[in-house]
């Protein structure tokens, strides 16, 4: 499970929408689904916010996601899914997606692996 200190937020645009997409191409959807699961403390998401407000006089916010919702988070893209879709290898929680990219399926036997 992930660390039930951390805070888990959603980052909302002034017209409502969610950022979503990867550090490589960010943007704004008002699909709640797509959007990017953010630490508040790790990803320093207060500083975030400053930072756009200051360089670009934007607004955006920090929604706190409710602590009861049924998903884990990818510790690679920040993703949501169910826990029972989740991947735990050995040190972080994969998606689908992510878990093929982080190691590709071996041809190994599970003894040799």
């Amino acid at each position: 499970m992930n660390d039930p200190e951390a805070i888990k937020v959603l980052i909302v645009n002034e017209d409502g929408q969610y950022l979503a997409g990867t550090a490589a191409h960010w943007e704004f959807t008002d699909d709640r689904s797509l959007a990017r699961v953010f630490d508040y403390s790790e990803d320093r998401v207060a500083e975030q916010i400053r930072l756009v407000r200051r360089a670009y006089g934007k607004v955006w916010v920090a929604v706190q996601l409710d602590p009861s919702e049924a998903f884990e988070f990818c510790d690679r893209c920040g993703g949501r899914m169910s826990a029972v879709a989740a991947f735990f290898d050995g040190r972080r929680f994969l998606c689908q997606d992510c878990r093929s990219v982080a190691s590709p399926p071996s041809s190994l036997p599970l003894s040799q692996r």
